[in-house]
């Protein structure tokens, strides 16, 4: 009886591999799933390592041997994750499940050393340096999608002030073309100011609105216009918005803010892309 219990229980662990091996079945050469997002969470760490200690990373070169080590310690080339990224990348589905569990990894190396409580705290108290991209943290373009445009908006909640800075954030791949890159805000008085530009090339990029300190924000908008390599798909990862308070040595940085005519109730919120066109 309990040889048959045995065995059958060993039938059964057997098949559950086997079926969890179908379900994150990728092409040869392709790093598998879980692998991927042990990756994906190592590459991000270090990524603040390298933005917290500027100086000692100075050099692109630096850059580059950090991001080697990396690699070596999951015993992949640069090659293999380059091919890995183009795959998940036309496989949307299963990148959406890597990077979940991405977070995932994440979300308990902060825990586990603490930083998550200590953040938690400080936010409750100031309400600053707060994330508040409401869509998915990636996009990717390509040649089957209608238009090459991703756009937002949110509104204003209890925790908004005057002056506050927002902060566009993410790290493109496969990014050729000059893009143009546009956010706005909207104030209770039916004015908006937005701040535009152009650029290129891979890597972490960012756009940086400071509201007027002299107004109530209704709501920030805007949206990306972008273009890959030939023959790629247009990636966009870790994206991020950041609001922070009014930083007098900062706010200065206005002075590239550009205004536009006031809404009437019945224009669209649309309007912004043909101003910028």
């Amino acid at each position: 009886m309990n040889r048959t219990r045995a065995r059958k229980l060993k039938v059964a662990a057997a098949l559950a591999v086997l079926a969890l091996s179908a379900c994150s079945k990728v092409p040869s050469g392709v790093i598998a799933p879980e692998e991927m997002a042990q990756l994906l969470a190592d590459i991000h760490t270090g990524e603040s390592v390298i933005d917290m200690n500027r100086m000692e990373f100075s050099s692109d070169s630096a850059k580059q041997a950090y991001k080697q080590s990396v690699y070596a310690r999951h015993g992949v080339t640069a090659e293999q994750v380059d091919s890995s990224f183009g795959w998940y990348g036309r496989n949307i589905s299963q990148y959406m499940e890597v990077y979940d569990r991405t977070i995932e990894i994440l979300d308990r190396r902060l825990i586990e050393t603490g930083n998550r409580i200590a953040a938690d705290a400080a936010l409750s108290i100031a309400g600053d340096s707060v994330d508040v991209w409401p869509n998915p943290r990636f996009i990717t373009f390509n040649s089957h999608m209608p238009s090459r445009f991703a756009t937002f908006s949110f509104a204003a909640d209890e925790n908004w002030e005057p002056g506050d800075s927002y902060t566009w954030r993410a790290k493109f791949f496969n990014h050729a073309l000059d893009s143009r890159w546009t956010i706005a805000v909207e104030y209770t008085d039916g004015s908006v100011e937005y701040i535009a530009r152009k650029f290129s090339g891979d890597g972490w990029n960012q756009l940086v609105i400071h509201t007027d300190s002299t107004l109530t924000a209704r709501r920030v908008f805007g949206f990306f216009e972008g273009e890959g390599k030939s023959g790629t798909d247009l990636r966009l990862d870790s994206i991020e918005m950041v609001r922070k308070r009014l930083n007098p040595e900062k706010y200065a940085g206005r002075h590239i803010v550009r205004k536009i005519r006031k809404f009437n109730d019945e224009e669209s919120s649309d309007s912004i892309s043909g101003q910028n066109r």
